[in-house]
């Protein structure tokens, strides 16, 4: 198999589970703990100062970071809000590519918090 064969093989194989929830979901998760995670290192906050400012425990926020668990939107909100920052959830259409979410597509909807 070439270098190009497997390319075409794995994208074939990626775009069977576009559609999946699963897939979706863990796509979701891992965008956000990024997110949370570049919000906390551009302010200098550790996980340890993250949980005194949410009353949990330093290894709740561990366990949160890791992507492991279901996150609620309302522990969603609580850890934007502890980093000064409010969560914007976007819809777009299926199958546009990752890499254009954010830059060409039309989100179909936008829900700020406290909107």
């Amino acid at each position: 198999m070439t270098l190009v064969d497997g390319r075409q093989w794995f994208q074939q194989y990626l775009d069977r589970y576009r559609d999946d929830p699963d897939y979706v979901l863990e796509g979701i998760v891992l965008d956000l703990t990024d997110r949370i995670a570049l919000a906390m290192q551009e302010q200098g906050v550790s996980r340890a100062e993250l949980a005194e400012r949410l009353g949990v425990s330093r290894a709740y926020i561990t366990k949160l970071l890791g992507g492991n668990t279901n996150m609620t939107l309302r522990t969603l909100v609580r850890l934007a809000l502890a980093l000064g920052m409010v969560p914007e959830v976007s819809l777009v259409p299926l199958g546009a590519d990752e890499g254009d979410q954010e830059a060409d597509a039309e989100p179909v909807e936008q829900v700020k918090a406290g909107s």
